[in-house]
């Protein structure tokens, strides 16, 4: 998204959007995992996944940009957690390596949507010091 003041709520957030597809897929194959990867590897999983979209949404509630940034910053390190997760768990043997490929493929995704949000916020608020 080009403009953060069109932005009425999180859910208009297209890196919220991707990340918000990313947990429910990640909770979808994280169902099939054999029970003794279900409390551990499993809640583990969901919990980093779920807190990519948790971040972007608190930190879009901030009227401060550094607070954003630090949520989104927040968001940016439990996806690498992740994505480490999943490559766990394709090594593994819990996650086919082509449905491993295709969500490895959504964290890069977002994460660059994330990158991207975060020098955009950085970009306005140079603009916004030296104007």
């Amino acid at each position: 998204m080009s403009s953060l003041g069109k932005v009425r709520s999180f859910e208009d957030l297209e890196v919220w959007k991707a990340a918000n597809q990313l947990a429910h897929e990640i909770f979808s194959v994280t169902h099939r995992f054999p029970r003794s990867y279900v409390y551990d590897l499993g809640n583990q999983l969901r919990r980093a996944a779920l807190s990519v979209p948790a971040n972007i949404a608190e930190g879009s509630a901030s009227m401060h940009s550094k607070e954003l940034t630090q949520s989104l910053n927040v968001a940016r390190r439990s996806l690498a957690e992740t994505r480490y997760l999943l490559l766990f768990a394709r090594e593994e043997g819990l996650i086919p390596a082509s449905h491993h490929e295709k969500l490895a493929d959504a964290c890069q995704s977002v994460g660059r949507m994330l990158t991207n949000l975060v020098r955009s916020i950085a970009s306005r608020r140079n603009a916004k010091d030296h104007a």
